[in-house]
């Protein structure tokens, strides 16, 4: 016998946020039903996560239906974590689950629900920011001109939440040998490691050893 309905992921509804339809099926005018999970779920509503662009059934007789591409900001960060939502037969939120989006504070585990603007240098309950990035550069001959790199470098440092307890970046660079050119916490605070990128010299070589450098970060 044919399903009496049909549930549909509209991905790109309300300028990407995304949505689930309801729609009959077999019956002579029969239409859709939109669900508005945004208003059961206003975070839906801060990013344009696409929201059904993964729905699967649940074992409870439900649904999951995901947003993958949902973001948050947490200070000068942004974090695509993605989340779901489950849904009853009737499309009725029942929960949420960002298993992807959780951070550990005080020995439990916190939905992220809301990120605030940091400001200050501690980490934000549910809302911590600190990363070790090692990035790894190319500096043999083949690479020119190396002030593409250098501008190329600064751009990525600068879209980061630099600062002690925060995101910490390190540097490799490699050609025929492999050189640290600064550690973990060496240049704790942006303006140290924007600097330091653009002093930066290359090391040069005629052999592009990338295995090396991947191996050692």
């Amino acid at each position: 016998a044919c399903p009496s309905r049909l549930l549909v992921g509209a991905p790109w509804d309300g300028n990407g946020q995304g949505d689930i339809y309801k729609c009959g099926v077999g019956l002579q005018n029969s239409s859709c039903a939109k669900a508005n999970l945004g208003a059961a779920a206003p975070w839906l509503s801060s990013s344009a996560g696409h929201l059904g662009m993964t729905l699967v059934d649940s074992k409870d007789g439900g649904f999951v239906a995901c947003a993958p591409l949902w973001s948050q900001e947490c200070g000068t960060s942004v974090f695509s974590s993605g989340r779901c939502v489950q849904l009853n037969e009737e499309l009725q939120l029942m929960g949420t689950i960002a298993p992807t989006a959780q951070r550990e504070w005080g020995g439990m585990y916190w939905d992220v629900l809301v990120c605030a603007t940091l400001v200050s240098l501690c980490p934000l309950p549910g809302c911590s920011t600190y990363m070790d990035i090692i990035l790894v550069l190319d500096g043999s001959n083949s690479i020119y001109p190396w002030e593409e790199v250098q501008a190329f470098l600064g751009n990525i440092l600068g879209r980061f939440f630099i600062g002690p307890g925060q995101t910490q970046v390190g540097v490799l660079q490699y050609g025929e040998r492999l050189v640290q050119e600064w550690a973990l916490g060496q240049h704790p605070t942006a303006q140290r490691l924007l600097e330091a990128a653009r002093n930066l010299t290359r090391q040069e070589g005629r052999e592009t050893r990338t295995a090396m450098a991947i191996r050692e970060a």
